[in-house]
C-alpha cells in the first residue's frame, strides 16, 4: 500500500470519527462534508511531512490545530460553546493519525 493510499485510509477513518457526532446532533451536510474533508487532508498532510524541532506525535496535533485555527476563528462570534470542542477533536484526532502514521 502506498503512502498516500494509507493516508487517505487514515485520513477518511478520522474523518468518519468526526462526522458521526455530528450527524447525531444533526447538524448540516455541509458542515459535516467540511469537518470530513478536513481530516481527509489533514491526514496527507501529516504523512508527507516532517515538522522541524517536533516529536512525531505532535507533528499530527500541531498540523490539525492549524487547519482547525480558521474554522474556530469563523463561528467564535455565534457559537462559542463549540470552540473547546473543535479544538479537542483536533488534538485528539491529529494524535491519532500521528500514531498511525508512526506504527503503519
Amino acid at each position: 500500500m502506498t503512502t498516500l493510499t494509507l493516508s487517505l485510509c487514515v485520513g477518511a477513518a478520522a474523518g468518519t470519527l468526526d462526522v458521526i457526532p455530528m450527524l447525531l446532533q444533526r447538524l448540516s451536510l455541509r458542515s459535516c462534508l467540511s469537518a470530513f474533508c478536513t481530516y481527509l487532508f489533514a491526514a496527507v498532510i501529516i504523512f508527507h511531512c516532517n515538522l522541524p524541532y517536533l516529536p512525531w506525535w505532535a507533528d499530527g496535533m500541531a498540523v490539525t490545530l492549524m487547519m482547525a485555527l480558521p474554522v474556530v476563528l469563523n463561528f467564535t462570534g455565534r457559537d462559542r460553546k463549540a470552540t473547546p470542542a473543535v479544538l479537542l477533536n483536533a488534538l485528539v484526532l491529529g494524535l491519532l493519525i500521528a500514531v498511525a502514521k508512526h506504527f503503519l
